[in-house]
């Protein structure tokens, strides 16, 4: 009998030090990020919006009780950035589960109409534009990126110039502003970020 339940005792604490680890997993606390694959039809609907630039990803993965994920759109001149608009994500039980999420700009001759979209609604500001930008390049995401916490990614960018030449590199670590912002003479950077809820 003491041998069952010595035998008991050892079969209980290996199934909870396996719990542990799987919840310490988890305790890491990383998001996936996808570029969304629209059907035909939703990229239909997109395409009679009338957006100039836009990008559509999905989240999957959970933030720790506490924490948010923050969207924003910042805007970059001459090296120099400010916020111009943000989001902040909570969703049940603190979970993503492919959620779909949005980045959409849309330029008029003077303005640019800026929305971040998640499944409870949008968040939306306007943005001035300098009045000698010519050029524009727009890139976005294409792989799977994995964020964690105190990582910002950089998910997409707008550069604008005054220049009839506009070359832009894609940004490799999408935790790091891209070279091609920092010197940029306008860029709108659309960017995620897991913090502490305030």
């Amino acid at each position: 009998m003491k041998r069952i339940m010595v035998l008991l005792g050892v079969a209980l604490l290996l199934t909870a030090c396996g719990i542990e680890e799987s919840g310490g997993a988890k305790g890491e606390n990383s998001l996936v990020i996808e570029p969304a694959d629209l059907s035909e039809r939703e990229q239909m609907i997109v395409n009679q919006m009338g957006v100039d630039y836009q990008t559509f990803y999905t989240l999957d993965g959970e933030v720790k009780e506490g924490e948010v994920l923050e969207t924003s759109i910042d805007v970059y001149e001459n090296g120099e950035g400010r916020s111009v608009i943000s989001s902040v994500s909570n969703p049940d039980d603190n979970e993503f589960n492919q959620s779909l999420h949005s980045f959409q700009l849309l330029m008029e001759e003077k303005e640019a109409f800026l929305t971040l979209g998640e499944p409870s609604g949008y968040a939306r500001g306007t943005e001035f534009f300098p009045d000698d930008l010519g050029s524009f390049s727009f890139v976005s995401l294409e792989d799977k990126v994995t964020m964690k916490k105190g990582e910002p990614v950089y998910l997409a960018y707008l550069v604008g110039t005054s220049q009839n030449e506009l070359s832009t590199e894609v940004n490799e670590n999408k935790t790091a502003l891209p070279k091609t912002v920092q010197e940029a003479e306008y860029a709108v950077v659309f960017k995620l970020e897991i913090k502490n809820e305030q």
